[in-house]
C-alpha cells in the first residue's frame, strides 16, 4: 500500500489490487478512536491509460462518509481522469474521462468552491480544464489563459527558469475567493504567482495581500500565506493565524523544505532542509538510410495510412492494406502506394484496439498488446521485405513497484537487427519513473528485462534516444538541465547523470509565450557529423482543442563537458522531429533539402522550421489533421 496524497484532511491511499482507500488517521483533528477507512471502488483502467500512478487527489468537501454530493477526483499520470461519489444514492462507480491533450498528462486536479468545479491546469498554464459535478460529463471544458504583467526578468534569471522542470498549481483562497495560479520551477529555485479572474486572464502579482500560501508539493498576495506540498495547495489569512508571515509562500516537500516572499524579485527559495532527490491515424517519419540492410540512402518518407485489400469481406477478416507512404522532399514531394500489404491495425489505432503502435526505431515499429507483450514489426517499413514480414515478440513486461507499463513514451534501438544481432539492444521509457531494456537476440535462451526506476521526476515524461557516437542510450530531464546516460558497456541498475549549462542564449527571447507553453525535449545525433543537438519544442493547444501546435523551437549544440551552446546554424543538416526517433540527414546528399532546417511531422501537425538573420521562424506547411495549408 502506497499514501498518494490528501484533501481536506483524508489522507489517500492506493493497494496493488487497484482499491483506492481513504483514511483519516492522520488527520490530528479526527476523533483518535475508530479512525475511518473508506474503500472506494475498484479502479477502471481505460483503454492505453494507467491507474498505478497518481499525481494527486482531491476532494468537493470533507465529509466523504455521509456527505452525498461529495465528490472525489483522482488524477492519474497520462490521459485518465476519474470521479465517485463515496455517499451517493446510486451505485458506487467511477465515472472515467480520458483527456486526448498531452499538455494535462502531468497535471494535478484541485476543486473551487467558488465555482463548484474541479479544475486541471495544462503544462505552461495555457490552458485550463474544468469538470462540473452537477453537470457530469465524459469530456472536459476548456478555456484559454491569458497571461498579463509578466515580470521582466533579467537574462540570467530566464536561462534558468528555461532550464528547470516547471510544474503548475492552481491555489483558491476560501477567505478572499482569489484563485492563484502557481508556476513552481524546479531544482527548486523560482516561483511565480498568476492572479486569475472570471475572464481567463491571468494576472502577475506580488501582492497576496493578507493571504499564506502553502504548497504541499508568487510577488504580492497580499495578506496571504501560501503552502504547497504533496496533499492539496492552500492558503490561510495571516489575521487568523498568529506568527505567520504575509505575502509568503511555503514549501513543504519530501525533498525539500523552503519558503518564499513573493514580494522578492527575482527571488531564490529560501531552502530551510533537503531531502534525498527523488485513436488515432499513426504518422512515423523513417531515417531509412538507417534502416536498410545495406548502407544506401534514400529519401526520408513518413507513413500515410492503408488502403484496405479488396474484397471488404476479406478486409474484414484478415485485416489487411496496401501501404500508403509519404516522400519528404520540399521539390518533390509525392504519396506512394505500394503493393505491400499491411495490419491496419499498425498503421489506425481506435479505442478499443488489443494492440495500439507506439513508436518506431530503425525501421522497426513498436505495438503493445492488452497482455503485456510488446511487439517489433518490420510490415511498415516500405525498404524491407515484402513477404514474409518478421514480428519479434519480446518478454513480458515486468512492472516494478508503484510504476507503471500501459503507457509508453518511446522505445530506441541500439541497432537496426534486432532480429539476429547478440548486441541489439532495446531500450523501453515508460511514461513514470520506468525504464526497461532487453537484448531480443542475446546469447540467454530466455532473453529478459532489466528494468531501472528513475526517482527523479523530471525525467517522468522524457523520451530515450540511442547515441552510437557514445555507444549508449541518453534521456533528457524535463527542462534540459539534466541529461541522463546508459552506458551499453557497463550496465547500471541506475543512470549515470550529467548536468547541462545552457550558453550563448539570443538576448531576445518571447519569454512570455515560452513560459506558457507545453515544452518537450529531444535529442538528435547526426551520424554524417557526430554532433548532438538538444532541441526544446514549445507547443500550446491549437483553438482549445486537443492538437498542438509549435510555437517556437530552440537548438542547442552539446559538447562532451556538458554546455549547451544555443545555435541558429547546424550546417548541411536537416532535421526530422516525430512519433519515431528523430535524425538528421545532410542536405547535400538528398537532392531538394535545404540546410539548417528542422521539418516537424506529426499527426496533429506538419511544419517546418527556418532560421534567419536573427530567430526562428515557423513556416506552418499544413496546421491540422484535416490538411488545410
Amino acid at each position: 500500500m502506497v499514501t498518494i496524497g490528501a484533501s481536506h484532511g483524508w489522507v489517500a491511499s492506493l493497494k496493488d489490487e487497484g482499491i483506492l482507500r481513504l483514511h483519516d488517521d492522520l488527520n490530528p483533528y479526527a476523533l483518535y478512536k475508530d479512525p475511518i477507512c473508506i474503500p472506494l471502488p475498484p479502479l477502471v483502467t481505460l483503454p492505453h491509460c494507467q491507474t498505478k500512478i497518481i499525481p494527486n487527489v482531491s476532494m468537493s468537501s470533507s465529509s466523504p462518509e455521509d456527505d452525498e454530493d461529495c465528490v472525489v477526483a483522482v488524477k492519474f499520470l497520462g490521459p485518465q481522469l476519474s470521479f465517485c461519489k463515496p455517499a451517493g444514492k446510486s451505485k458506487l462507480e467511477w465515472t472515467n474521462i480520458k483527456i486526448e491533450n498531452p499538455c494535462f498528462y502531468s497535471s494535478r486536479v484541485m476543486f473551487s468552491k467558488k465555482y463548484n468545479l474541479f479544475l486541471i491546469p495544462g503544462s505552461g498554464g495555457h490552458l485550463m480544464g474544468a469538470w462540473d459535478p452537477c453537470n457530469p460529463s465524459d469530456r472536459l471544458m476548456f478555456e484559454s489563459l491569458r497571461f498579463e504583467n509578466p515580470p521582466k526578468l533579467p537574462t540570467p534569471v530566464h536561462e534558468l527558469m528555461d532550464s528547470c522542470c516547471m510544474s503548475q498549481h492552481l491555489v483558491e483562497s476560501t477567505s478572499t475567493g482569489e484563485t492563484f495560479l502557481v508556476k513552481q520551477y524546479r531544482k527548486t529555485e523560482y516561483l511565480m504567482v498568476y492572479n486569475l479572474d472570471d475572464e481567463g486572464n491571468a494576472v502577475y502579482t506580488q501582492d497576496m495581500g493578507d493571504l499564506t500560501m502553502f504548497l504541499s508539493r508568487v510577488q504580492d498576495i497580499g495578506d496571504v500565506t501560501m503552502f504547497l506540498s504533496k496533499s492539496e495547495p492552500f492558503c490561510v489569512a495571516i489575521c487568523s493565524f498568529t506568527g505567520l508571515l504575509r505575502n509568503y509562500v511555503h514549501i513543504l516537500d519530501v525533498n525539500e523544505i523552503g519558503g518564499v516572499d513573493v514580494a522578492d524579485i527575482p527571488f531564490s527559495i529560501a531552502s530551510i532542509a533537503s531531502a534525498p532527490r527523488w485513436g488515432e491515424k499513426i504518422l512515423l517519419c523513417f531515417s531509412s538510410y538507417l534502416q536498410t540492410s545495406s548502407l544506401r540512402q534514400t529519401s526520408p518518407c513518413f507513413v500515410i495510412g492503408a488502403r484496405p485489400c479488396l474484397p471488404l469481406e476479406s478486409f474484414y477478416h484478415n485485416r489487411l492494406g496496401t501501404l500508403s507512404i509519404g516522400i519528404v522532399n520540399p521539390e518533390k514531394g509525392c504519396v506512394i502506394r505500394l503493393p505491400k500489404k499491411v495490419s491496419v491495425d499498425l498503421v489506425h489505432n481506435d479505442l478499443n484496439d488489443t494492440m495500439v503502435t507506439i513508436g518506431a526505431s530503425h525501421g522497426w515499429v513498436a505495438s503493445l498488446k492488452n497482455d503485456g507483450i510488446l511487439l517489433l514489426h518490420d510490415d511498415l517499413n516500405p525498404y524491407a521485405l515484402y513477404e514474409d514480414p518478421i514480428c519479434l515478440p519480446l518478454p513480458p513486461l515486468v512492472t516494478l513497484p508503484h510504476c507503471q507499463t500501459k503507457i509508453i513514451t518511446n522505445v530506441s534501438m541500439s541497432s537496426s537487427s534486432p532480429e539476429n544481432n547478440e548486441d541489439c539492444v532495446v531500450a523501453v521509457k515508460f511514461l513514470g519513473p520506468q525504464f526497461s531494456f532487453c537484448k531480443p537476440a542475446g546469447k540467454s535462451s530466455t532473453p529478459e528485462w532489466t528494468n531501472i526506476k528513475i526517482e527523479n521526476p523530471c525525467f517522468y515524461s522524457s523520451r530515450v534516444m540511442f547515441s552510437k557516437k557514445d555507444n549508449m542510450f541518453r534521456i533528457p530531464g524535463s527542462g534540459g538541465h539534466l541529461i541522463g546516460s546508459l552506458d551499453l558497456c557497463e550496465p547500471n541498475d541506475k543512470l549515470k547523470l550529467q548536468c547541462v549549462g545552457f550558453e550563448n542564449l539570443p538576448p531576445k527571447l518571447p519569454t512570455p509565450l515560452m513560459d506558457s507553453c507545453c515544452m518537450s525535449q529531444h535529442l538528435v545525433e547526426s551520424t554524417s557529423t557526430g554532433e548532438t543537438f538538444l532541441v526544446k519544442q514549445y507547443r500550446k493547444t491549437a483553438e482549445g482543442v486537443a492538437r498542438m501546435k509549435t510555437e517556437y523551437l530552440m537548438v542547442f549544440k552539446l559538447d562532451d563537458e556538458g554546455n549547451a551552446l544555443y545555435t541558429e546554424d547546424m550546417g548541411d543538416l536537416t532535421m526530422f522531429l516525430s512519433k519515431s526517433e528523430p535524425f538528421c540527414i545532410s542536405s547535400t546528399s538528398f537532392p531538394g533539402f535545404k540546410p539548417n532546417r528542422v521539418h516537424i511531422l506529426d499527426f496533429e501537425e506538419t511544419a517546418c522550421v527556418v532560421w534567419w538573420m536573427v530567430s526562428p521562424s515557423l513556416l506552418q506547411l499544413i496546421k491540422t489533421r484535416d490538411g488545410n495549408s
